[in-house]
């Protein structure tokens, strides 16, 4: 069996998994559904697949000699595909582990915070209150918010957290939007969310997972865009 044998078989598997997730009838073209669901080069390799497959399809039909052969990182990539879609990627595969976060307490003096931000070049901590579930987020909209209130507040190595308690919870945050999801939340999911665009043009800058995606629940790991558009993936 050559590989263009294989990559056929692979890419009815691939059409047949995507039906059965997205609930698509038997006539749906599968592939070209996932295709514009995805985005970017993404998108264009499962155009690519598309296309191959009907090179394929045509060639048996008018009884030719083989054209071309698919190449072993097309049949790769066909692989990772169906595995991906039969055992999604989720919340707690990819999040930022609770061990690795830099939490703050409202009792956290501000400058080493600071300072501790600068040097693992974080923009957002989470601060958490005295039970450790999530009071609010500390960023550079919550100093310069704060800022441009008190025009005459000074900060010093007594300053703590608690000073900008005010523009600390999550609805307070001028142009930033976080959100709370559950630990077994799908990637795609995920992806969509990052994806979505609100009324009021927030951006969403971190989603904390929890149990079930509750605020009242201790937070496991937490999730920026930049997890998710480093990792490795073939499924969205």
């Amino acid at each position: 069996m050559n590989n263009n044998d294989v990559f056929e078989r692979l890419y009815n598997e691939l059409e047949d998994v995507i039906r059965e997730k997205y609930k698509l009838p038997d006539t749906a073209s599968a592939v070209y559904f996932y295709e514009s669901k995805v985005s970017g080069e993404l998108s264009k390799h499962f155009r690519m697949l598309r296309e191959l497959r009907n090179y394929i399809v045509h060639d048996k039909r008018i009884d030719t000699f083989d054209a071309f052969r698919v190449t072993d990182e097309a049949i790769a990539f066909l692989e990772k595909a169906i595995e991906q879609l039969k055992k999604p990627i989720r919340a707690m595969n990819i999040c930022i582990q609770k061990h690795q976060i830099l939490f703050a307490r409202l009792t956290s003096p501000v400058l080493p915070l600071m300072k501790s931000m600068l040097e693992r070049n974080i923009s957002h901590v989470p601060v958490l209150d005295e039970v450790g579930i999530l009071y609010g987020v500390y960023s550079g909209s919550t100093l310069f918010l704060s800022l441009t209130e008190n025009p005459k507040s000074m900060i010093d190595q007594q300053t703590t957290i608690d000073y900008f308690k005010p523009y600390l919870p999550i609805n307070q945050h001028v142009g930033e939007r976080y959100w709370f999801i559950q630990r077994t939340m799908p990637l795609d999911e995920i992806i969509d969310l990052f994806g979505q665009t609100t009324k009021d043009g927030k951006k969403l800058k971190m989603l904390f997972v929890t149990e079930n995606g509750k605020p009242s629940e201790k937070i496991l790991g937490l999730i920026t865009p930049w997890n998710v558009l480093e990792l490795d993936i073939v499924e969205s």
